[in-house]
């Protein structure tokens, strides 16, 4: 599939520094030095000694050379306060852990997609054609950014919806009117005063995502927040996830209660996994 032509729009405000640039990593020296990283959506901070980006191993896109020496190395896993706080109940597995670790040091080497062209890709699926509410998310600094997204969508006279995270790293949405406040954990959100809605109002849901396979297996940060909130929505609710080509992956680490997306968009196609 090819993407439609991209077009300029208003841009709303966005999470973080100045925006990676798309592109490739750029070589082993980017991928030494000590990175902080900063959480989305109930996932504090995670800390990684190897700096860089984005996703390799058995991509179905075909991922490069680079990419692929990049994903079979190690580096040590700093806890955060959500691992800390979620480790009594459940241990993450260290496949997950990982792979999430080196994804992440792709992506802050500057790995990631062209947001205008993932725009133009998501407005044109027929699934949010037809939406009248959509939920989504600002984009962080080391995620696609949305913002033009949110602009465009709500110039559709769409109503949109951004998470907020609760105390127990669960997700609210509250409707988006245009103006975002800082959030937990970095993340910038509608202020207390926009209109709560629920999720399972969203006819389409936009999410966060590391990684995904062409299962519809997803993989986040690491908090669970998105898997909670999307329990309280009707099966049948497109989830759709933006990534870059390189994370979408042959096989990502997958568990009972994980909620598997339904529709996976990069700058170049449009992947429906056929199991769902």
């Amino acid at each position: 599939m090819t993407g439609g032509t991209v077009t300029g729009s208003d841009v709303v405000g966005r999470s973080g520094s100045e925006q990676n640039a798309p592109g490739s990593a750029t070589g082993a020296a980017s991928l030494d030095g000590p990175v902080l990283g900063t959480g989305h959506l109930g996932t504090p901070p995670l800390a990684a000694s190897s700096a860089g980006g984005s996703a390799a191993g058995r991509s179905s896109a075909g991922a490069s050379s680079a990419g692929a020496a990049f994903i079979t190395a190690s580096s040590p896993e700093a806890s955060s306060p959500e691992t800390s706080a979620a480790g009594a109940a459940e241990e993450r597995p260290r496949p997950k852990i990982a792979l999430r670790r080196r994804l992440l040091a792709l992506r802050r080497a500057g790995v990631l997609p062209d947001p205008a062209v993932l725009t133009e890709r998501v407005l044109a699926l027929p699934e949010v054609a037809r939406a009248t509410c959509v939920a989504a998310y600002v984009g962080m600094t080391d995620e696609p950014d949305t913002t033009e997204l949110l602009a465009r969508l709500r110039a559709r006279g769409v109503r949109v919806l951004l998470p907020v995270v609760r105390a127990d790293l669960d997700l609210d949405f509250r409707e988006f009117g245009g103006t975002l406040v800082p959030g937990a954990m970095g993340t910038r959100e509608p202020p207390p005063s926009a209109t709560h809605v629920e999720l399972g109002e969203a006819e389409v849901i936009i999410v966060p995502a590391l990684a995904a396979d062409e299962a519809g297996n997803r993989l986040g940060r690491g908090g669970g927040s998105y898997d909670r909130a999307l329990t309280r929505t009707a099966p049948a609710t497109p989830v759709i996830a933006l990534l870059h080509d390189r994370e979408v992956l042959g096989d990502v680490p997958a568990e009972a209660h994980d909620r598997r997306v339904t529709i996976i968009v990069t700058q170049s196609r449009t992947v429906r996994p056929a199991s769902l």
